[in-house]
């Protein structure tokens, strides 16, 4: 019973350590005592006398026996616990996984190196048999304090595109290190290195891996960076759109500045006349050119009608029908800085998908409404659009440039007690909205469905 305890508490602990691995690459699926209960959950299945780690052991058996078995075994058992408790996609599952259980083998591998130069035989049939109960522990707590020094210094932050290539070369360099590994695990026990040689060339390996954390880092430092280049490049053009926008408007409201005398001379000239039909008929011609009228969009927010009306030249410029419904906005507490991001990334998402169709296929219609909550809902005609994860996949090239605009979307909305949904059907992607009129709080909770 106290063995069997004592097995279970080794695992929770090396469970504990992936977990602290993960999260500071990942967000959580749960948060609090849901978080912890699920983690316990799988520490009773998975630790290594339970009946499904047994299971999982002996369907490894498949591809081998030996170190090839334990490798698959560990990898799976870990990367479920990875999908169990953390949102990713498949291919990071897997990559960080491997990446953690790699620093696991040169760590073991390491110590048993550093304990076999004492040429204790004690030591050595510790090592070589099954009697290594105090090695595990040691093995086990070093891996623990490892990875809880990474998470504390590399706490989790939300990638601008949540690219995974970042993990794409760490995760290679960390799959030959899991070979090496086994490949020195091997000629130990047949006799072909000493421990000395061991602790040498697991050194090695373990500051490849510790090599692959500052990659990763780096790798994250760069797509930060670029994606904040981005976010500045698109500021400038929506600024020169909006000079661009508000140009147009200032000589239109010059020209029927310069008109309003004329009209009046002759609306007179026709009334003096009792003209009446004809007064009545160049009124009519006035009000059909004012339906093109400077302000296409009136929400009684000037920051939402500067927005609106600068995309809506935009889209009229690009043969593109948008139409907007909205009421009064003028209570909006939503900042304007948030909003212009929501918006405006999403009108500009709009207008990039439909100039990839025939100008006549361009369609968007957004409705924005205040009605106790705030209601946004944007519309467009696009071609095909794969949605996976929450995430819409770029065909832009390269893929890693992209994307920044629904990501600064969200992380807007996190600031506010907020529902979205996005989805693409019948040639339509629709992205809705429903946002508590408040100011933004740091302590808020957001609701997304994804």
């Amino acid at each position: 019973m106290i063995e069997h305890l004592a097995v279970a508490i080794v695992s929770a602990i090396a469970f504990l350590g992936a977990i602290l691995l993960y999260g500071a690459f990942s967000p959580r699926r749960l948060e609090g005592w849901k978080f912890w209960l699920c983690f316990a959950a799988h520490c009773v299945l998975m630790e290594g006398n339970g009946f499904l780690a047994n299971e999982l052991f002996s369907v490894c058996g498949a591809v081998g026996d030996g170190v090839g078995r334990q490798t698959l075994y560990n990898v799976i058992r870990y990367a479920l616990l990875y999908a169990l408790l953390f949102r990713e996609r498949p291919v990071i599952y897997l990559s960080v996984t491997v990446i953690f259980y790699s620093w696991a083998c040169c760590i073991e591998n390491l110590v048993v190196g550093a304990i076999l130069i004492f040429q204790d035989d004690a030591i050595r049939l510790a090592v070589e048999y099954h009697e290594r109960g105090w090695l595990i522990w040691i093995n086990e707590l070093l891996i623990l304090c490892g990875c809880a020094i990474i998470s504390k210094a590399h706490p989790y932050q939300p990638q601008s595109h949540g690219s995974q290539n970042r993990f794409t070369i760490p995760a290679i360099i960390s799959l030959v290190s899991i070979v090496m590994t086994g490949r020195l695990q091997n000629g130990y026990y047949q006799g072909e290195i000493n421990g000395a040689f061991l602790l040498y060339f697991a050194a090695v390996l373990l500051f490849s891996d510790v090599m692959t954390f500052v990659l990763i880092v780096w790798n994250e430092k760069d797509e930060r960076l670029k994606g904040e280049n981005l976010t500045l490049t698109a500021r400038a053009r929506t600024q020169a759109e909006s000079i661009e926008a508000l140009s147009a408007s200032y000589a239109a409201q010059r020209k029927l500045t310069h008109d309003f005398n004329a009209h009046l001379a002759t609306l007179s000239s026709y009334l003096e006349n009792r003209q009446i039909k004809d007064a009545q008929d160049y009124i009519a011609t006035l009000r059909e050119h004012q339906t093109d009228r400077i302000l296409i969009a009136n929400t009684h927010n000037s920051t939402i009608d500067a927005l609106l009306n600068q995309k809506a030249q935009v889209a009229k410029k690009n043969n593109i029908d948008i139409r907007f419904k909205v009421n009064d906005l003028s209570g909006t507490k939503v900042a304007p800085m948030d909003l212009v991001i929501i918006i405006g990334n999403l009108l500009d998402n709009a207008i990039e998908a439909c100039l990839k169709l025939p100008a006549g296929e361009r369609e968007i219609y957004a409705q924005l409404l205040l009605e106790g909550t705030l209601f946004l809902s944007f519309r467009n005609t696009s071609p095909p659009v794969e949605i996976v994860n929450g995430y819409i996949a770029t065909t832009k090239k390269p893929p890693d440039l992209h994307g920044f605009g629904l990501q600064n979307v969200k992380t807007a909305l996190k600031k506010y007690d907020s529902f979205y949904d996005m989805a693409y059907e019948d040639g339509y992607f629709a992205f809705t909205i429903e946002m508590e009129n408040d100011l933004p709080s740091a302590t808020k909770n957001s609701f997304f469905a994804t």
